[in-house]
């Protein structure tokens, strides 16, 4: 077989049935297989006209244009939407190329991160995939996380054999009594008899609850303590994650696994093991009793069990998949509601709240329409197996009935096989009706490991050492970066920046300024190359010591829900109050907060919502000062101020960047002016380097950008947003 150029991954059939799909492009053909690698379509390049991407709302497909008219090869719902997105382009490349060499190290990165057995896509070629490998399936997972309980989980287990055992005794109570009464004895014995067994079965029910209700807090206890961790490791498996890994995900998402799928987890901790030990146990003792009281008839019982089990069994995967789709109908409506609300201000202005209401609409009632199959299918169940039930029970009556007439059993025995009859159906009703509930549960636990044990791509040296004091020299050494394999942002980047230089960096939308900056922060790490602070590269060196020595400040301003104080103090919670109003006097900040009614304790609201633009700038730049960095970063940390108020922090800044290392990312050429060095980014390339004059001079990329801003009478302007944005 032909090595891939490219892979793609879709999750659904022409059907609309959920079924993992691959597309590869090879040198002279495109293939569709199934996830056992079976090929299912065939087309050779050369009839290939183009290949569109439609999107769809919940997802999209991808459609070639041949000879014969228009073939659909894939369809995807929205998990794989954004990575064809991103592929689009390499298609192109492909239908457009005549004749080319596999990029074998780029295409084997990429199909090493697909699982070759069920086309699932893994963060890592080293990863084990989590659907197909058995020692790390998600039951797998499950039980090693439950063994931390394991002391707990046996005092659990015996609780819930003995609660088992003794919910058995009441229907042989209830025979020893009908017997009694139809013995042929005296009065006193059946009153005395009587009184013994009712006194008994009392007992039996008292011990009963009482063993309930211990089952019941333990399994609370296990519950609680296991939904905590759980929870807990979700959010520090996030953390640990870098930028990357967000870029490539809806964030939103993360909330309903964080919120709902560790509930549910909780649920089958705290409850779930419980009923389904019991109802095993309970089955298992129950046919043991049916045996020893009948076994003829319990035989007669036991001929329907194994189609039933069969049936369950064909029924597991389109349960299943019923799940799959409506979690997937969950979570869309989910990011729905997160970006309308996070882009109120848009819909509001463009006044486009029918369309969004519209948007919503269907897609809750593709969710509600998912939810009431899967509620019909277990609708149409509970009364079939009801049915199913009653039907051996009236049976048993008949035949036992006929053995009492004939003396073959006492009138005891068959009341008390009816009620254990009852007693057994009833776990296996539970079981059959637990496919939905377990598939439910397995889907929460697989996202949930998923996020778990996806390794974090941004990782420190295993010797890596705290730092010293830090002197600020960072040198890049032929520095290569991009987002996607087919985006590269920045190439060779070759800088020597000496402690206490100030940087201005420029350049056209997309050149890499902000890209620079990100990996020095170690938010992603080269492709290629590496970069030094004080002469150790950065893998070297703890993530959290690095970014303590570096204080950054971005245009968007973010700010937690919280007061001024304690924001300006994020970085430091230490802080002394003088401290904290020392920062903000020096981002000029001192005064809007003094007017304000509660000063320094005033709510900014959820991302500083009730602050200005300007006022959350500075609340920010104060943030990166209190932190007293030896490396500052300024993200056109001043383009949210007026020309009155930039002078004033400017002034500060003088001040704040003795004997610091900083780098300016800005559009106004008066911060520029005042940087030691200029240089000057084009196409991810260092293509300028040098002071404001030196620059001017040369008539490059600098002289271009500035002259594009400058007036008609010469004076000073703004550079444009649109020369220099990122």
């Amino acid at each position: 077989m032909e090595e891939a150029w490219l892979t793609l991954q879709g999750d659904l059939n022409r059907n609309m049935q959920f079924e993992q799909l691959q597309v590869l492009f090879t040198a002279s053909k495109l293939l569709v297989l199934d996830r056992e690698g079976r090929q299912i379509l065939h087309i050779p390049k050369q009839n290939v006209e183009n290949i569109r991407l439609i999107e769809a709302l919940g997802g999209g497909y991808l459609v070639a244009s041949t000879a014969k008219g228009p073939v659909e090869i894939l369809r995807f719902t929205e998990m794989h939407l954004d990575s064809c997105r991103k592929a689009l382009s390499r298609v192109e490349q492909w239908v457009s190329k005549d004749s080319f060499t596999t990029d074998k190290r780029n295409d084997l990165k990429d199909r090493n991160k697909t699982c070759a057995h069920c086309g699932r896509v893994m963060r890592s070629a080293k990863d084990s995939c989590m659907r197909c490998n058995r020692k790390w399936s998600t039951v797998s997972h499950l039980l090693q996380r439950s063994r931390a309980y394991s002391a707990s989980m046996i005092v659990m287990g015996i609780i819930v054999i003995l609660t088992v055992l003794v919910s058995l005794a009441p229907p042989y109570i209830i025979k020893w009594i009908i017997d009694g009464i139809s013995a042929p004895v005296g009065m006193g014995g059946v009153s005395s008899h009587l009184l013994w067994m009712s006194g008994l079965l009392a007992g039996i029910y008292i011990l009963q609850a009482l063993l309930q209700m211990i089952e019941g807090y333990t399994a609370i206890s296990i519950g609680g303590r296991f939904l905590g961790e759980l929870r807990r490791d979700m959010f520090h498996a996030l953390m640990k994650q870098s930028m990357r890994f967000f870029d490539n995900r809806q964030v939103s998402q993360y909330i309903g696994r964080i919120n709902q799928d560790t509930d549910t987890i909780k649920d089958f901790m705290s409850q779930g093991i419980v009923h389904l030990t019991s109802q095993l146990l309970s089955a298992l003792f129950i046919l043991g009793m049916l045996f020893y009281l009948d076994w003829r008839m319990t035989l007669m019982i036991l001929i329907p069990l194994p189609p039933l089990g069969l049936f369950v069994m064909r029924l597991w995967p389109k349960v299943r998949e019923m799940w799959y789709s409506q979690w997937q109908s969950s979570i869309h409506v989910q990011n729905m509601v997160g970006e309308a609300l996070q882009g109120i201000r848009i819909i509001k202005a463009f006044s486009k709240e029918n369309d969004e209401k519209e948007r919503f609409d269907k897609a809750n009632s593709r969710f509600v329409n998912r939810m009431i199959s899967i509620q019909n299918l277990w609708m149409f169940m509970t009364p079939v197996l009801t049915l199913f039930i009653s039907l051996f029970v009236a049976l048993i009556w008949f035949a036992g009935g006929r053995k009492v007439l004939e003396g073959g059993m006492t009138v005891g025995t068959l009341s008390a096989y009816a009620t254990y009859l009852i007693m057994f159906f009833g776990p296996v009703k539970w079981l059959a009706q637990s496919a939905s509930w377990i598939n439910e549960v397995l889907g929460s636990a697989e996202r949930i490991f998923e996020v778990i044990h996806t390794p974090a791509e941004v990782t420190d040296d295993e010797e890596a050492q705290p730092l010293s004091k830090v002197r600020g020299e960072i040198r890049y050494n032929h520095v290569g970066f991009g987002y996607a394999q087919d985006r590269r942002i920045l190439h060779g980047i070759d800088l020597h920046i000496a402690p206490g230089e100030m940087i201005g960096l420029i350049g056209p939308s997309g050149a890499g300024k902000s890209t620079l900056i990100h990996l020095l922060c170690r938010f992603y790490d080269p492709d290629e190359g590496e970069i030094l602070l004080d002469g150790r590269r950065l893998s070297s060196i703890r993530q959290e010591e690095l970014r303590k020595n570096i204080g950054v400040v971005f245009q968007e301003t973010f700010l937690f829900d919280g007061t001024i104080a304690q924001n300006i103090a994020y970085g430091n919670p230490e802080a002394e109050a003088q401290d904290i109003i020392q920062a903000a006097m020096t981002a000029n900040a001192h005064d809007f907060i003094c007017r304000l009614p509660h000063g320094y304790e005033t709510k900014v609201g959820e991302r500083g919502h009730r602050l200005s633009g300007g006022e959350r700038q500075r609340i920010a730049i104060a943030r990166a000062v209190l932190l007293d960095p030896p490396i500052l970063i300024l993200d056109e940390a001043t383009s949210s101020v007026d020309v009155e108020t930039e002078a004033v922090i400017q002034e500060a800044m003088d001040k704040v960047i003795q004997g610091r290392t900083t780098i300016v990312i800005a559009h106004r050429l008066s911060t520029l002016q005042r940087a030691d060095r200029l240089l000057v980014l084009e196409g991810g390339r260092l293509v300028e380097s040098g002071s404001h004059e030196e620059l001017l001079n040369r008539g490059g990329v600098y002289h271009r950008l500035l002259h594009a801003a400058q007036g008609a009478s010469g004076r000073e302007v703004w550079i444009p947003m649109q020369e220099v944005a990122r």
